[in-house]
C-alpha cells in the first residue's frame, strides 16, 4: 500500500513546486516590468525636460547677444530696453538651472552675471562717445566671456542631448530583454501559465503605453529643438565618419540657400565650400576631435553660400557614438551664421584702430604696425624709414574757411598721400594734421628722401573744397631704422624732432634726423 501511494504523492507535489515556481516566476517578470514603466520613462522625460530647457537658454543667450550686436552695428542709436534685458536675462537664468537639475552652478551664474557687466560696460562707452581703446578692451572682454558662456552652454545641451540619446537605447534594451523573456516564458511553460499570463500581458499592455507615451514626448522634444535651432539661425548635420556620409537638415540648408539637392553629401563635397584660407584649419580641428585629442569639434570659417557669398558660420560638435575599440564613428552638431557678430567686431576694431576722417590707420595701429615691420626688418637684417609729416598752412585754412573746409582737405590729403607710396608702405594719421609714414625696405637713404619729396611735390598742388582754392605745403622729419636707433620710440621722437628742422628750415622740405 505505501508503495502505491508514493506516486500520486511525487506528481503533486511535482506539479505544486512547477505551478508555484510558474507563479512566482510570473510575479517578478510582472513586478519588474511595473519598476521599468514606472521608473525608465520618468527617468526619461526628466532628460526630455533638461534637454529642451538647455535648448531654451541657448535660444535666449542668442538673443541677447544679438541684441547687443544690433546696438553696436547702429553706433549705439538702436537702443536697449532695459526691461525687456532684464527679463531675458531671468529667463536665462531660469533656463540654465533647469538644465542643470534644478541649480545654476556657481561658475555658470558667474559667466552670466560678467556678461552682464561687459555689455552693460560697452553700452555706457558707446553712449559716452568712446570710441578708443578702452571700448576695444571692454568688447574683448566681452566677447570672451560670451564664447566662454556660450561654450559652457553647449556643452551642457550636448549632454543633456547625449544622456536622453542613452537612456532612450537603454530602455529600447531594457524592452527587447523583457520581452524576449516573456515570450521564453510563455511558450516553455504553456500548461501552467494561465494565471501569470493574464497578469504579464496585462502589464506588457501598460509598459507599451508608456512607450508610446515616452516616444510621443520625444517627437515633441525633436520637434522644439528643430524649432529653437530655427529661430538662432543654426542647422544640424551628421557625419558617418567610416563612410565619410555627412548629411544637413533643411535649416542649414536655408543659412546657406542650399535646396535639398544641392547640400553637400559627403565630407568631401562640404570641405570644398569652405574658403581656402581656412580648410585646413577647420578640417584639422574636425580630426583632433575625432582622434580624441580635442573634447569637441569647434571652428569658425568662411563658407560659399548658393548665391556665391561667403557667410562666416560657427561649426560645432561632438562623438555620439564608438566602436568597440572606443573609436568615434558618428559625431552630429550644429552650424550656426554668425556673420552679424563678424561685422559687429570687425566694426568695433576698425573704431578702435582707423581714424573715422580718413580711414587711414591711426596711432593705436600704427604703433603695434611699426613693433611688427622692425621685428621683421631686424630678422631679415633691412632698413626701414619713417616719414613724420605736418601740413603747413593748414590752420590757415581751417580758420579762414571753417571746420568741414579743413575735414574735407585731410580726406583728399589722406588720398594723395596713399596714391604716393608702395601699396605695401604704410601711412596713418597720428594726430590733427600730422602722419607718419613707414617705408619697409629702403636700400638706401636717398630711397626714403625720394619718397618724401614726391609727397611734397603732391602736396603742392592746389586742393579744391567746396568751392575754396586750399594752398597747404609739408615739413617731413626722417629717422632711419637701424641706423638711427633700433628702438621704437626713439625713432619716433627722432622723426618728429627732423620735422621740426624742416620747418625751421624753411617748410615745403624734409630732414634726415642725421641731418640735425
Amino acid at each position: 500500500m505505501m508503495n502505491l501511494k508514493k506516486p500520486p504523492f511525487l506528481i503533486t507535489s511535482s506539479l505544486l513546486f512547477i505551478s508555484v515556481s510558474v507563479i512566482a516566476t510570473g510575479a517578478a517578470i510582472s513586478y519588474g516590468m511595473s519598476r521599468m514603466n514606472s521608473l525608465a520613462p520618468h527617468e526619461y522625460v526628466e532628460s526630455i525636460d533638461a534637454a529642451n530647457a538647455g535648448m531654451d537658454a541657448r535660444t535666449v543667450l542668442l538673443r541677447l547677444h544679438d541684441g547687443m550686436l544690433g546696438f553696436v552695428l547702429s553706433d549705439g542709436k538702436s537702443g536697449i530696453d532695459p526691461q525687456q534685458t532684464h527679463a531675458l536675462e531671468r529667463r536665462l537664468d531660469a533656463d540654465l538651472a533647469a538644465a542643470e537639475g534644478g541649480n545654476l552652478a556657481s561658475g555658470m551664474g558667474q559667466f552670466v552675471d560678467d556678461w552682464h557687466d561687459s555689455r552693460m560696460r560697452i553700452v555706457e562707452l558707446m553712449k559716452q562717445g568712446q570710441q578708443g581703446d578702452e571700448l576695444k578692451i571692454a568688447f574683448r572682454r566681452s566677447a570672451a566671456t560670451y564664447d566662454r558662456l556660450e561654450k559652457e552652454v553647449n556643452l551642457l545641451a550636448v549632454r543633456n542631448q547625449g544622456r536622453m540619446e542613452e537612456l532612450g537605447k537603454k530602455i529600447e534594451r531594457s524592452y527587447a530583454e523583457m520581452i524576449t523573456l516573456v515570450w521564453w516564458f510563455l511558450g516553455g511553460t504553456a500548461a501552467f501559465n494561465v494565471l501569470a499570463g493574464v497578469v504579464v500581458i496585462r502589464k506588457a499592455g501598460k509598459m507599451l503605453e508608456g512607450e508610446r507615451q515616452t516616444a510621443r514626448k520625444l517627437h515633441e522634444s525633436e520637434e522644439r529643438l528643430k524649432l529653437a535651432l530655427s529661430g538662432a539661425d543654426e542647422g544640424t548635420w551628421d557625419l558617418d565618419i567610416p563612410s565619410g556620409r555627412l548629411s544637413f537638415d533643411s535649416q542649414w540648408g536655408k543659412i546657406l540657400g542650399y535646396g535639398s539637392g544641392e547640400r553637400p553629401q559627403s565630407l568631401e563635397e562640404w570641405s570644398k565650400l569652405i574658403d581656402d584660407a581656412d580648410r585646413e584649419r577647420v578640417l584639422g580641428a574636425m580630426q583632433d576631435h575625432v582622434a580624441g585629442r580635442a573634447a569637441e569639434y569647434r571652428a569658425e570659417y568662411r563658407i560659399r553660400s548658393r548665391t556665391g557669398e561667403m557667410k562666416w558660420v560657427l561649426g560645432q560638435g561632438k562623438a555620439v557614438s564608438f566602436d568597440r575599440e572606443g573609436k568615434a564613428v558618428r559625431v552630429v552638431g550644429v552650424t550656426r551664421d554668425v556673420t552679424l557678430r563678424k561685422r559687429a567686431e570687425e566694426e568695433i576694431w576698425n573704431l578702435a584702430h582707423y581714424d573715422s576722417l580718413t580711414g587711414l590707420p591711426n596711432r593705436a595701429l600704427f604703433y603695434d604696425t611699426l613693433r611688427q615691420c622692425i621685428s621683421l626688418a631686424r630678422r631679415r637684417n633691412q632698413k626701414l624709414a619713417l616719414l613724420f609729416l605736418d601740413l603747413d598752412g593748414f590752420k590757415e585754412v581751417n580758420d579762414l574757411h571753417g571746420h568741414d573746409t579743413g575735414d574735407g582737405l585731410l580726406k583728399q590729403v589722406a588720398l594723395r598721400l596713399r596714391e604716393n607710396v608702395r601699396e605695401e608702405d604704410i601711412v596713418s594719421r597720428t594726430g590733427g594734421d600730422e602722419f607718419i609714414f613707414i617705408l619697409h625696405d629702403i636700400r638706401q637713404n636717398e630711397d626714403a628722401e625720394s619718397v618724401a619729396r614726391k609727397i611734397n611735390a603732391a602736396l603742392a598742388q592746389p586742393f579744391v573744397v567746396h568751392g575754396h582754392d586750399c594752398r597747404i605745403s609739408g615739413s617731413i622729419g626722417i629717422s632711419v631704422f637701424p641706423d638711427d636707433s633700433d628702438d621704437l620710440e626713439t625713432l619716433v621722437r627722432q622723426s618728429d624732432h627732423a620735422m621740426y628742422c624742416a620747418k625751421e628750415a624753411g617748410r615745403d622740405s624734409c630732414k634726415f634726423f642725421c641731418e640735425c
